[in-house]
């Protein structure tokens, strides 16, 4: 009976905390609210004196008068710094390493997907200018 006595008090302890809580959200949810609403007034302010505005201003026609084309500047093109190819990028790192260099490590070097290295050292060996070393290992021919 004691025990029942006691978990219905914490029951009522839990409950209580809630209603607190919710009385809490309630009040906030009222502000946000009252706020919304005193943000709409003064949109519709804004929007009322807007119109009033446009309408009471009276504009007068100029005379169309023609203006003389802009000259045109000549443009001077930008010496661009290019950086070399993919592929002479990837040759230039495999010709520093006499005993082979492997995808990974190229990947890395060159900031390249796999799959890009593994195409450029592919089409590279098969014109001659990269040689298999071992698996996976590729050196200068």
């Amino acid at each position: 009976m004691r025990s029942m006595k006691m978990d219905f008090q914490a029951i009522t302890r839990g409950l209580k905390a809630a209603a607190r809580k919710m009385e809490q959200i309630a009040k906030k949810v009222d502000k946000l609210e009252k706020a919304k609403v005193a943000k709409a007034k003064v949109a519709k302010k804004r929007t009322t004196k807007a119109k009033a505005k446009t309408t009471k201003r009276v504009y007068l026609k100029k005379k169309a008068t023609k203006k003389a084309p802009a000259k045109r500047k000549a443009v001077v093109k930008k010496a661009k710094t290019t950086r070399p190819a993919a592929t002479t990028r990837i040759l230039t790192i495999v010709k520093r390493f006499k005993k082979g260099v492997s995808v990974p490590a190229l990947a890395k070097k060159t900031r390249f997907g796999d799959k890009k290295v593994r195409d450029i050292l592919s089409r590279s060996f098969s014109q001659g200018k990269v040689k298999r070393v071992g698996r996976g290992l590729y050196a200068a021919a």
